[in-house]
This record gives C-alpha cells, sequence and structure tokens, in this order.
C-alpha cells in the first residue's frame, strides 16, 4: 500500500486524541504530514505523547456553536485532507439524550462541510460511520447494496451524515467518502468503558482478573478489526481518486463468534501476561437485544478494488500487539475513570 501522495500534506483530524483519531495521526506524523488536531478536551493528551512536539492540538468543542463554529473555520483554511473523527459514538447514549446525539454528529458534519465549501473546497474529506447503519443484515458477508433499517439513533444520525457527504460531492464536487467500520480494537482506546469497543473492554477484564460476561447464546457473529489496518483504509480512502462520493463497508472480512472472541482474549491475555480471567454467562438484557443488529460480516471487496487496501496485520496478531500495549500502559489506562 501506497501513502506517499499524503505526505508532506496538511491534514486536519477532529477528534485527534480519541481512539482512531489518535493512531491516524500519529501514521499522519510518521508519513511528513502537516498535522493540526481539533479536540474537545486535552484529557487524552497522553495519546500523542511520542509526537507531541510535531502536532499542532487546538482545543474546541464543536458542538457548540457560535465560538466553536468561527475556530472550526479558520482551521480548515490550507487544508489538503480532513479526517473527520469526532462523534459521539454510543448507542445506548443516543437513545438516552437524542437531541445531544442530533448535534454531535449531524450538526457538526454539516458545520464541517459547509465550511469546507466556503473555505477549502479542494481538501478531500473522510469520515467514518459504522456497519450498524445498516441494521439487520439480509445477507452475510454485507456488501454496499443490502438496503438501510437502522435500530438506533446513532445509526441513524450516522447514516444522516453520509446521506450530507453524498450531497456535498454532487453539488458541490466536495470530495467526501464514508466508511462504514465494523468493531475496531487497538491500541489508545479508553478500555474500561462499556460504550467503546467491545473487545478492547472484554481485554480490559481479562488484563485486571475480572469475569468476562457473555450474553446467551454467545454465538453471534461480529467482524473484528485492528486499528492499525483501519488507519490504512481512511489514508487510503482520502488519497484513492475512485472514491469521491462513495461509501464502503470496512471489516476484515472475517466473521468471529463473540464467545470464541472472548475465549480468545482470555487466552491470549493469561499466554502473554500471567492473568487468568473467568468467563460468566447471562441472559441477553432485554434493552441492549432490542439494539443488537445480529450477525455481521463485512464483504470488503468494493473498498479493495478501489483502493488497494488488505488488512494487513491479522486478528492474533493485532490482539497480541493490543496487550503488550496495555501491558506497558496499566496505570495510565486499564484503571482510568
Amino acid at each position: 500500500m501506497d501513502f506517499s501522495k499524503i505526505a508532506g500534506r496538511k491534514v486536519l483530524i477532529t477528534g485527534g486524541l480519541g481512539f482512531i483519531g489518535s493512531n491516524l495521526a500519529i501514521r499522519c506524523i510518521e508519513l511528513g504530514c502537516d498535522v493540526t488536531i481539533i479536540t474537545r478536551s486535552l484529557n487524552k493528551k497522553k495519546n500523542l505523547d511520542t509526537v507531541l512536539d510535531r502536532v499542532t492540538i487546538q482545543e474546541v468543542n464543536l458542538s457548540t456553536a457560535n465560538n466553536a463554529r468561527e475556530d472550526l473555520r479558520s482551521l480548515l483554511i490550507g487544508q489538503d485532507y480532513i479526517f473527520h473523527m469526532a462523534a459521539q459514538t454510543s448507542h445506548v447514549q443516543s437513545m438516552l439524550t437524542p437531541m445531544e446525539d442530533l448535534e454531535a454528529n449531524c450538526g457538526v458534519t454539516l458545520e464541517l462541510l459547509e465550511g469546507c465549501r466556503e473555505l477549502c473546497p479542494d481538501a478531500n474529506v473522510v469520515m467514518p460511520g459504522t456497519v450498524t447503519q445498516l441494521g439487520h443484515a439480509r445477507i452475510l458477508p454485507v456488501d454496499e447494496h443490502q438496503p438501510d433499517w437502522p435500530l438506533t439513533l446513532y445509526d441513524t444520525h450516522k447514516l444522516t451524515c453520509e446521506k450530507y457527504m453524498y450531497v456535498y460531492y454532487q453539488n458541490y464536487g466536495i470530495k467526501t467518502t464514508m466508511l462504514r467500520l465494523a468493531n475496531v480494537f487497538g491500541e489508545r482506546q479508553q478500555i474500561n468503558n462499556p460504550k467503546r469497543g467491545i473487545l478492547n473492554y472484554m481485554l480490559w477484564r481479562a488484563m485486571t482478573g475480572k469475569k468476562l460476561t457473555v450474553y446467551e447464546p454467545g454465538d453471534f457473529i461480529r467482524d473484528y478489526s485492528y486499528v492499525q489496518n483501519c488507519v490504512d483504509a481512511l489514508l487510503l480512502a482520502g488519497i484513492s481518486p475512485n472514491t469521491n462520493g462513495k461509501a464502503y463497508i470496512f471489516g476484515s472480512g472475517t466473521g468471529l463468534e463473540f464467545q470464541k472472541m472472548v475465549n480468545e482474549v482470555v487466552d491470549a491475555v493469561y499466554r502473554l501476561t500471567g492473568t487468568k480471567s473467568e468467563v460468566v454467562r447471562i441472559p441477553f438484557p432485554v434493552d441492549e437485544q432490542r439494539m443488537d443488529v445480529g450477525d455481521f460480516i463485512a464483504n470488503n471487496h468494493k473498498l479493495c478494488d478501489d483502493t488497494g487496501w488488505f488488512p494487513r496485520i491479522s486478528f492474533v496478531e493485532g490482539l497480541n500487539k493490543t496487550i503488550n500495549y496495555y501491558s506497558s500502559h496499566l496505570g495510565e489506562d486499564l484503571n482510568e475513570g
């Protein structure tokens, strides 16, 4: 995979101290990019400890109007690539505070696109969505042709953002691309929060000797993607001329039963750290089951064909890298509130 086209260019990353955003920022810096990050809080500044002297960080809460709008627009000028990673990402939270989710996802995205139209119309804009925008998959593996019937407001708002991106491409020629991400795991995520990535959360419980809970029957299938493979895809989506105005399914292309994923996490943690955890099984909570989209495996052929992407790091290798990372950040990440 060739990333040379983005080398040395100006890159803006919203949510750049977050999980995927920080990994993307580090990669862009390694490629020699001039990177600016927008973050609502400096709480996760440690995610960029190794590159702080080579990145510009701007603290802006994009979900607040007026001042934030002007701050955002001032940072758009002259940007070559914009990765809009900032979002409210909890399905559960979206149902509890729907108007806040609407503003954090749809409102901010629309404001960003308007700013691009006026101030940097030649920039490439890439944004992550979620494979759960689809709702229940009719056929596995899932490609881009299945109809969308989202089950939560988070999924609905992400789908709306995808349509915003298409509208701005069609009407104004803004080079937009959306990647619908499957379950991403890896370094630099707050892993003790069940509202974040489920694999990383299970990994935290295993590394701290806590019980891991599997909802019965535990045989539902998910597609888990290591974060560096995701970063590869985001970069190639921005670079490729074939992706403009399009949305893609992103995932490893391999399905794994949830109970098997949990067992692999427990075994890998024991092998690498010596900590052994117990797995317990309980009934699937009714409220969560209503929001569950069921089995999912990504058909990533369209993304591969248009960008040359492939998952270069295997699930097992990615899992080992993730455990080793958190082993060396035990006090910082594993016990963080």
